[in-house]
């Protein structure tokens, strides 16, 4: 797999997901590593097309515009009842899913919930939550949408890599 070819995809055609496909996603996601394997999330699907309109509109911002045009999206939430490094292991979820899309040629992008806000008094969070019934205790960590690509982004090239960022031995 040719990593430097993974990018966020926010353009979807209308072609729906092979459900083979989207189980292989899942069963990636569920063998995700988690500390002490405590699997501290849960998934929901969302394949309703006016569901994904609903998700992707924001008064205040347009960070999930592309949910309404991909085929699927993956909302994981997080745990803290079970697991302290509950945010961790769910962000671990988020990018397994995008690595196994990549893999199937599928694209996906994350849509992140925190510090974002659906209005000036609701944050997109909590009107999320509300929307799809979500219980209080769990955290969204993201909401992945999933769709076949009608965008064409280039690889990253090596020399567009920043290895100053990267340490041996000490900073």
């Amino acid at each position: 797999m040719d990593f430097l070819a993974r990018r966020s995809i926010r353009k979807y055609l209308s072609k729906d997901i092979e459900e083979e496909k989207l189980k292989e996603i899942l069963k990636a996601a569920l063998a995700s590593p988690t500390g002490k394997n405590l699997k501290p999330f849960e998934l929901i699907i969302v394949k309703d097309k006016e569901m994904l309109k609903q998700m992707s509109i924001s008064k205040e911002t347009k960070t999930a515009s592309m949910l309404e045009h991909a085929n699927v999206a993956i909302v994981v939430l997080g745990n803290p009842e079970i697991s302290p490094l509950w945010n961790e292991d769910t962000s671990i979820v988020s990018f397994t899913i995008h690595l196994k899309a990549f893999d199937l040629g599928i694209g996906s992008c994350w849509v992140n919930m925190k510090g974002h806000y659906f209005s000036k008094e609701l944050s997109s969070e909590d009107y999320i939550k509300n929307m799809l019934k979500i219980p209080q205790k769990l955290k969204i960590v993201s909401v992945i949408s999933l769709g076949y690509s009608d965008e064409n982004k280039a690889s990253y090239k090596e020399n567009e890599l920043d290895f100053s960022k990267i340490h041996f031995e000490i900073y």
